[in-house]
């Protein structure tokens, strides 16, 4: 082979070198962009195939249990004496349970760590787990019926869960006469990234009100077929004491509350004076969704004395969640001989 030729393939392989790195570099700056995954889910529910079955007898040999699947495909972790299942639709002392007890208030085997995304994008999935009615190592055994009965097995659970959201905030030296190439635009839209949750942020907006003054608003909307409350008088915000009341009353007073708080703003010192419209406590409270919606108005000092940059703002939502499941079992009648 002649000189030529070994310069062709040295080029080559020089070529080949350098795409290899130019991929291998890709890959290694691969890592996610966005702290959230970002969705609408939080804890999901199913019965278990067969469980209960479709269709049983009435000769009070058949037995049963009920078992409903949970898992969290949302980015908040629930721990197990934050949720709680009721099953209902039909009397347990049909199915040879004499009292509500053992089908009510059960909590499942496990907690439930959230869905996550690493440090390169990859998405690890939330805990599975399960709850088994009746409580204990009890069965249920249809008692006999006068013909073939259809009943609702319905699963209603409750559970504490929480969205984090954040953005961030365009402050300039002069918020009113901005210069063409400043880092940021004081006013307009500003993207806003939200956990994966039955509630969500959006819609965040900044304007500028005084030289040294802006005003911000965000949505914060339900998702999905759920009901969601809060006791407007909570004040700890991972506390699941409230649940999903089913006293009428409490229903409605407690019925679309989230409680709001706003992160990073109160404890920087460039930000002073934050007053939120409908946040009792100026960066945090309990407000009522309308319309399963509603817009939270801000207002923030600016400190004099400062540079041209973006600040980061935190906003985290609590809720309590009511979900149910349900299917139906058909037990059928056998007739006896006489």
């Amino acid at each position: 082979m002649n000189k030529r030729y070994y310069v062709i393939a040295l080029m080559l392989c020089l070529i080949l070198l350098i795409s290899a790195c130019k991929k291998s570099g890709a890959a290694s700056t691969g890592a996610p962009r966005t702290p959230f995954i970002g969705g609408t889910s939080g804890i999901t529910l199913n019965f278990e195939k067969d469980s209960p079955p479709p269709e049983v007898t009435d000769d009070e040999s058949f037995s049963f249990n009920a078992i409903v699947r949970l898992k969290n495909d949302g980015e908040f972790k629930v721990e197990k004496q934050n949720i709680k299942l009721n099953l209902v639709g039909f009397d347990p002392n049909d199915f040879g349970i004499p009292t509500f007890d053992s089908v009510k208030e059960l909590q499942p085997q496990d907690d439930l760590d959230s869905k996550k995304k690493d440090a390169e994008g990859n998405i690890v999935e939330g805990t599975t787990t399960f709850a088994s009615f009746p409580k204990g190592n009890d069965f249920f055994r249809p008692r006999k019926f006068s013909g073939n009965t259809e009943f609702t097995f319905r699963a209603d659970v409750c559970y504490h869960y929480k969205t984090e959201a954040n953005t961030k905030v365009c402050v300039l030296r002069d918020m009113i006469n901005v210069r063409d190439k400043s880092v940021c635009k004081s006013t307009g839209s500003r993207t806003i990234y939200s956990s994966s949750a039955p509630v969500q942020v959006s819609n965040f907006r900044q304007t500028v009100i005084g030289k040294d003054k802006l005003s911000f608003s965000f949505d914060v909307a339900l998702s999905g077929n759920v009901e969601i409350f809060w006791d407007k008088q909570e004040q700890k915000p991972n506390n699941f004491d409230s649940g999903c009341p089913r006293d009428p009353r409490t229903r409605r007073e407690r019925d679309n509350n989230v409680g709001i708080e706003i992160t990073e703003i109160p404890v920087d010192p460039i930000f002073s004076n934050l007053k939120c419209g409908g946040l009792d406590g100026g960066h945090k409270g309990v407000v009522k969704l309308v319309n399963r919606k509603r817009t939270i108005t801000c207002t923030v000092d600016l400190v004099t004395d400062r540079l041209d940059l973006e600040k980061t703002v935190g906003i985290n939502v609590f809720y309590n969640v009511l979900d149910n499941k349900e299917t139906k079992v058909l037990v059928k009648h056998l007739a006896t001989t006489s």
